[in-house]
């Protein structure tokens, strides 16, 4: 790979776009979401527990402003577990600010210590949040991480080499490239090759055209369905069919038979809610699974069915169809095959409309 192709590649690295829902759908799809929260709790916890107790067993200089400084960081980890333990997994934007936030109490906690040698040492706490980083964020959050920990680590070397008479220079030097080895060279370079491999991922999993959703990444997509659906919902599919697609492809190109499908599937996935699947299901249909209450999925239709006639050049239509299931075990595929039924049905009609149907019971 030549340099130009690896600065296209960190550029986009760098510009790359918010994946964090993405991560957590992945996550919980696989039932691990859960398990990592109890895990994140549980180390804040423990952090908390160990800092009360220094609050009475102050290591090193035991003073008021210590013990102030232990009870500060004990009864700020044990709220940032309570957080994880109680509330729901936070936004994008919340999980930002509470790195910064978690940042600022493990350096806190490793300057409690009132020891060069030992802040230093407990510096590399740091790290766990840099893999929660390297995980769920992007580079621009990794480099106010790492910002963070230069300052900090640096600050503690100046420390370190003032309380030392005799090589405290050498000493400090050394261990400031040590502390700093893993968090400014390895963990980047982790968080760009997690990178890598989830575009990999995304990418045999996603129509290269529209940027949906493909047959491959249907059943991985549906599973989040069961964990974000209201209780009485019930399965559906929405099957689409561009008519006279095979018209527009034949008179004005396939480049514009291009730009008909992509602007189909951009209208599709605003008229429907965030939550439901959007796949390209095979040449000009589309496919919509989501989890509905009872009348809702025709709605939707009718509104998709509005957007995509909407005036444009060319312009276009859609068939519709709509199946629905009531029993939570519904098999999908059943129910895809009677929202094709209902599909035909409308083209049959004339197209331009929507044609709803149960699947069998």
């Amino acid at each position: 790979m030549g340099d130009r192709a690896v600065r296209t590649l960190l550029t986009q690295w760098w510009n790359q776009r918010d994946d964090y829902q993405w991560r957590i759908d992945f996550l919980r799809t696989r039932g691990l979401l859960g398990i990592l929260r109890w895990l994140i709790a549980g180390i804040g916890a423990t952090m908390g527990v160990l800092a009360v107790l220094n609050v009475f067993l102050t290591p090193g200089v035991s003073d008021t402003i210590n013990r102030i400084g232990w009870a500060v960081v004990g009864i700020g980890s044990l709220a940032w577990a309570a957080r994880w333990a109680l509330l729901p997994w936070p936004s994008a934007r919340a999980s930002a600010v509470m790195v910064i936030y978690v940042d600022i109490l493990m350096t806190l906690s490793a300057l409690m210590f009132g020891d060069p040698n030992l802040a230093m040492s407990g510096i590399s706490i740091l790290l766990c949040a840099g893999g929660y980083v390297v995980f769920f964020h992007g580079p621009r959050l990794h480099v106010v991480h790492i910002a963070w920990c230069v300052v900090s680590v640096v600050c503690i070397a100046v420390w370190l080499a003032s309380s030392m008479p005799e090589h405290g220079l050498q000493v400090a030097v050394s261990r400031t490239v040590i502390a700093l080895l893993v968090t400014v060279c390895i963990l980047p370079a982790l968080q760009f090759g997690f990178w890598l491999l989830q575009g990999s991922s995304q990418q045999a999993l996603t129509d290269p055209l529209t940027e949906l959703t493909n047959r491959r990444g249907l059943a991985v997509s549906v599973k989040r369905l069961a964990h974000t659906a209201p209780e009485d919902a019930k399965l559906c599919a929405l099957l689409i069919d561009v008519d006279g697609f095979k018209k527009v492809n034949d008179t004005l190109g396939h480049a514009v038979g291009d730009d008909v499908l992509i602007r189909t599937a951009q209208r599709i996935k605003d008229s429907v809610p965030r939550d439901a699947v959007v796949v390209r299901w095979g040449g000009d249909e589309f496919l919509v699974v989501d989890r509905v209450r009872d009348g809702h999925a025709e709605a939707v239709a009718e509104k998709i069915r509005a957007a995509v006639a909407a005036p444009a050049q060319p312009p276009i239509a859609v068939s519709i169809g709509v199946a629905t299931c009531a029993r939570p075990d519904a098999d999908l595929i059943d129910v895809i095959g009677a929202a094709d039924t209902a599909m035909y049905e409308a083209k049959a009609s004339g197209g331009n409309r929507v044609v709803a149907i149960r699947a069998a019971a």
